[in-house]
């Protein structure tokens, strides 16, 4: 049986989830960022790594929130070396894209938060491997996913300055885009026509 365990980041404090490839609850934990909660992580990651077999996987994920992540990311790649647990970090906007499209309640509290990435592993959210080295995927997807958004609008401002180019140019078109669409009279047509020319 394969593990996910989503992980919500606080100030202070870490909330996770363990569900199965069922989708079923199984553990919930509020783990201190202390010295001692990372030692109860610890533990806990090495239970669930015997939970699992070899041919089997314990995906580990959290969402990117301000580098306060970054503890509990480095923990988890340090019990990565000793067991197989795999730890990735996720973006923000796209676990918020990832509720949307699942229709799953993406409340704002700890719990909730740690079982929708915990959801997000179980669906295949991340790749297993990151770029060939089993871990967590490269802060460059921040720049990633901006840069493509910025792509995004550049382009619908390109085709709108493309059709107020062939309305200016070829007047005519607009005229025949809109025939296309909206089929109209013959008088509106010629009043068309009519202010083309100049009339």
């Amino acid at each position: 049986m394969n593990l996910y365990v989503g992980v919500d980041i606080s100030k202070g404090y870490a909330d996770s989830c363990v569900i199965d490839d069922e989708g079923t609850v199984r553990e919930e934990y509020r783990l201190d960022d202390t010295r001692s909660g990372h030692d109860q992580a610890q533990e806990l990651a090495q239970e669930w790594d015997r939970t699992v077999s070899s041919e089997e996987e314990l995906l580990v994920g959290m969402e990117a929130t301000g580098r306060t992540e970054r503890n509990w990311l480095d923990l988890f790649e340090q019990i990565a070396d000793k067991t197989e647990p795999e730890a990735y970090c996720a973006g923000p906007l796209v676990l918020r894209r990832f509720a949307e499209q699942r229709r799953l309640h993406a409340g704002k509290t700890d719990r909730i938060s740690a079982r929708l990435m915990a959801d997000y592993l179980r669906f295949g959210g991340v790749e297993t491997d990151s770029e060939g080295t089993g871990k967590s995927p490269q802060p460059g997807l921040r720049t990633l996913s901006r840069k493509t958004k910025e792509l995004i609008g550049r382009a619908t401002e390109l085709k709108n300055e493309l059709h107020a180019l062939l309305q200016r140019v070829h007047p005519e078109l607009a005229l025949l885009r809109l025939r296309a669409h909206e089929p109209v009279g013959p008088e509106v047509n010629q009043t068309a026509s009519d202010a083309r020319r100049g009339r």
